[in-house]
């Protein structure tokens, strides 16, 4: 072999060798990435959105600064007063289809500081934990989110499609001025084919004992929010009459409740059974298996505080609903009055979710994230499942988006029943593994594939 041709060769080996190397993403340094997350989900959770009056002005500058001074693109909307939405794209080569979109909720539900032993919104880190409103419900997935996005951004990765992060408000209270909002007024900024929200998420505890189990949630049952109101005769309460509207609400609230629930049956609750076997008796799994309502106010009585000497006119409850498919609106308020069994109290929808759509498994993105899980937790099992709650994700499916809900992090079924109570908190130590979990399956499904 001649000189000229030996050199030629060499070089064709060192480019073969050196080129993979170019073109290799750096690796994160993921102890850092935990430090700066933890440190953002503090003080994510330390800013008050809590709803009512669902306000989230502060938490949006605190999102646009982030991004802004990461490099990022955002762009603001105002759907109404403290109505704020964020949102920032990276770019991709639209080769791989349409975006997919990663969105939290900035609002949170309300605080009562004197119910819980730590203040709601210090974000204090204790025992292990960060405890605080929102810490689960859902700045805590939120963050995760925040830092998949980020990551990719920073480490430049090649894009086949844009990847959107999407922050809103209003979730608590129906999502008309926040993700409802979006799809009725901006929906061509958004189109996406896969959304990631709140719903599914792993556990050692929650669905059945001593099985890791990881639930990517894909369907949710119907929402009907409802107020019952007894009219009768006001008087004096020193002479009762039949026509007092507490004794009617009272009594048909008993009738109501009483008689057990139906349960339905789902597949997609088949398909969770077949994989976990039987789940644990709790009222997380118990909601998913059947429809439920809960009364979740009471109000009646003259002036205020209320006079004990007076009979109203006028009583009320509120029923918060969660029905399961199959069931209708019409077949469930017609259940609900024969339930009652007093034509004379007046059933109001005061508002009704989308009807349940569920979104396939046999997609890229549902096996990117199964993959990811797998390969940290070669033990866990991995199930589609239905949550008993709503999210934002629910409105996009009937426009044939592929929506699911997961935050993969490992919790206790202390920290998922923590949610709207007076104690919540995630594990400190759960929120990394989320964050490499989920960055692994976007990557996957958003990344320019190198040829062949």
């Amino acid at each position: 072999m001649c000189h000229g041709a030996r050199a030629v060769l060499v070089g064709v080996l060192l480019l073969s060798i050196v080129k993979p190397a170019l073109l290799a993403q750096p690796s994160p340094d993921w102890k850092q990435i935990e430090t700066e997350a933890l440190h953002t989900l503090q003080a994510y959770v330390r800013i008050n959105t809590s709803n009512p009056p669902g306000d989230v002005t502060k938490a949006a500058d605190f999102l646009v600064d982030l991004f802004t001074r990461e490099g990022v693109s955002v762009t603001r909307y105002e759907a109404g007063p403290g109505r704020s939405i964020v949102l920032a794209r990276l770019k991709g080569s639209g080769t791989g289809g349409k975006a997919l979109l990663l969105e939290h909720h900035m609002d949170v539900v309300a605080a009562d500081p004197s119910r819980w032993r730590r203040d709601p919104f210090a974000a204090a880190i204790d025992d292990g934990k960060v405890w605080g409103r929102g810490a689960m419900d859902m700045k805590g997935i939120g963050v995760s989110q925040i830092y998949t996005f980020l990551l990719l951004h920073r480490l430049k990765v090649p894009l086949a499609r844009d990847v959107i992060l999407m922050a809103v408000p209003d979730e608590e209270s129906g999502g008309a001025l926040g993700a409802t909002w979006m799809r009725d007024k901006h929906y061509a900024e958004l189109d996406p084919e896969y959304v990631i929200d709140e719903g599914g998420f792993g556990s050692r505890d929650m669905f059945a004992p001593g099985k890791l189990v990881f639930g990517i949630s894909v369907a949710e049952k119907k929402i009907m929010w409802l107020r019952l109101r007894a009219e009768g005769v006001a008087g004096h309460g020193s002479q009762p009459h039949p026509n007092n509207p507490n004794d009617h609400l009272v009594r048909a609230l008993n009738r109501l409740m009483s008689e057990p629930m139906r349960s339905g049956r789902f597949s997609v609750i088949d398909t969770m059974k077949a994989r976990i076997g039987a789940l644990t008796d709790n009222k997380f799994n118990n909601a998913i298996q059947q429809s439920t309502m809960s009364i979740t106010s009471l109000r009646s009585g003259v002036g205020d505080p209320p006079r004990s000497n007076v009979i109203p006119s006028v009583a009320e409850a509120t029923l918060d609903c969660r029905v399961m498919p199959g069931t209708t609106a019409a077949q469930w308020l017609e259940e609900l009055a024969r339930r009652l069994a007093d034509p004379t109290i007046k059933i109001e929808v005061i508002y009704e979710g989308d009807d349940p759509v569920v979104t396939p498994q046999d997609t890229p993105l549902y096996s990117a994230l199964e993959s990811a899980v797998k390969r940290r937790h070669p033990d866990a099992i991995v199930t589609p499942m239905v949550v008993p709650y709503g999210t934002d994700a629910n409105g996009y499916r009937p426009k044939g988006v592929k929506s699911y809900g997961f935050f993969p992090a490992v919790l206790p079924a202390a920290s998922i029943m923590s949610m709207h109570g007076d104690a919540e908190f995630i594990p400190a130590d759960s929120l990394l593994p989320a964050i490499q979990i989920l960055f692994e399956a976007v990557k996957e499904t958003v990344a320019l594939k190198s040829p062949r």
